[in-house]
């Protein structure tokens, strides 16, 4: 039996002020149809990756901070207010920027996320023991890999800053995740990766100047397979692996429009073939306007052994009505799926979430 067989995926951040608020709130809206629940991503998790540089990144002595998006005090992160957003970049033209300052000397003790991870699953537990969670159900932790993770803070920097940094980051994450482990039951805990910057690259070939002013060493589908490789092999069997193949939301806008699921097919079949392990789900996006067949017509050759899948087709901004268009097109190419929405929506205003809720339901419930 699939250790993933809720209708519903919630890929990530959900806005709210706490996790317990939104976890709450997930299982009072969707109950059941949920496998995995997030903490939402709270605080300065909700803009993804800078987190990353506001957090860990900006106050690093082996780097230097060369843009931000607004004058901050590295030294005194408690001066930091999340409501002011002083960190929160403007959109992809007004991202943080590092560089290396001499090679060798960068580590980073931790990435913040088994803290996050450990303290939030407390709050999982609780509402288990209230009922509100069942004991099927699982907390889920979700993580960019190193591309993603670092290939956009890096600007002008180059490869050599990008091997560094990246060598230091798996390094880290290496060592998050048995962290998350001394205090989760591997049992009870799902990992998924965030697959950006590697889903880009594999898109456009690392063809985009305005996002790759350089590239990394090898080809960008070796070198994602090589990185889930290794990253998936620090996940025991026991927990549950996902992968969230995205195009970006800055700004809720893609970084590159996907074309067709051509691509994101092809990422997920040399995904089974790299990987070590099994994978419990994949999860794909579906632009607003995307309700023709040629868009989902790769689908039909979507690899075996990948999982569930989940086809992030929800959008609030159209209703149920497009939302069961996209569908029923997608119906035709594939069966046997779930639904979400094409990428986290933690910067989502908060009072359009009980409706796109209550959109996850209705479509949903035709599954």
């Amino acid at each position: 039996m699939s250790r993933v067989n809720g209708s519903v995926l919630l890929v990530g951040s959900i806005p709210g002020n706490s996790a317990a608020e939104v976890i709450r709130f997930c299982a009072t809206e969707l109950g059941g149809r949920l496998s995995l629940f997030p903490d939402g991503e709270t605080g300065f998790r909700k803009i993804w990756i800078n987190y990353l540089a506001a957090t860990i990144y900006n106050s690093n002595d082996a780097l230097e901070t060369i843009n931000q998006p607004e004058p901050v005090n590295p030294g005194d992160p408690d001066e930091w207010r999340e409501t002011n957003d002083h960190w929160v970049p403007k959109g992809y033209h007004d991202h943080w920027q590092f560089k290396v300052k001499q090679a060798g000397n960068v580590h980073f003790d931790e990435l913040g996320y088994a803290k996050e991870a450990v303290a939030s699953y407390q709050v999982f537990k609780q509402l288990r023991e209230e009922g509100l969670v069942s004991n099927e159900q699982r907390f889920l932790v979700c993580m960019p890999m190193c591309e993603s993770a670092v290939r956009p803070f890096l600007g002008q920097a180059g490869v050599t800053d990008y091997d560094e940094m990246s060598k230091a980051y798996t390094d880290a994450m290496s060592r998050e995740i048995p962290r998350m482990l001394e205090n989760i039951p591997a049992s009870d805990l799902g990992i998924q990766w965030d697959i950006c910057m590697e889903m880009l690259a594999v898109d456009s070939n690392d063809q985009h100047p305005a996002l790759f002013p350089w590239a990394p060493r090898g080809g960008a589908m070796e070198r994602y397979c090589d990185t889930v490789k290794t990253y998936s092999n620090f996940i025991p069997e026991e927990t549950v692996l996902g992968l969230h193949f995205c195009y970006g939301d800055l700004g809720h806008k893609h970084a590159i429009e996907p074309q067709n699921l051509a691509n994101a097919t092809r990422i997920a079949a040399e995904s089974v073939r790299a990987i070590d392990r099994s994978i419990d789900y994949c999860h794909i996006p579906v632009p607003r306007e995307r309700h023709d067949d040629a868009y989902f017509e790769a689908l039909s050759g979507w690899p075996e052994n990948a999982g569930k899948l989940f086809i992030g087709l929800v959008h609030h901004t159209d209703g149920i009505a497009s939302t069961r268009r996209r569908l029923e097109t997608a119906q035709r190419h594939i069966s046997n799926f779930g639904i979400a929405t094409e990428c986290g929506f933690g910067r989502r205003p908060r009072e359009t979430i009980h409706e796109l809720m209550h959109i996850h339901r209705q479509v949903a419930d035709l599954l």
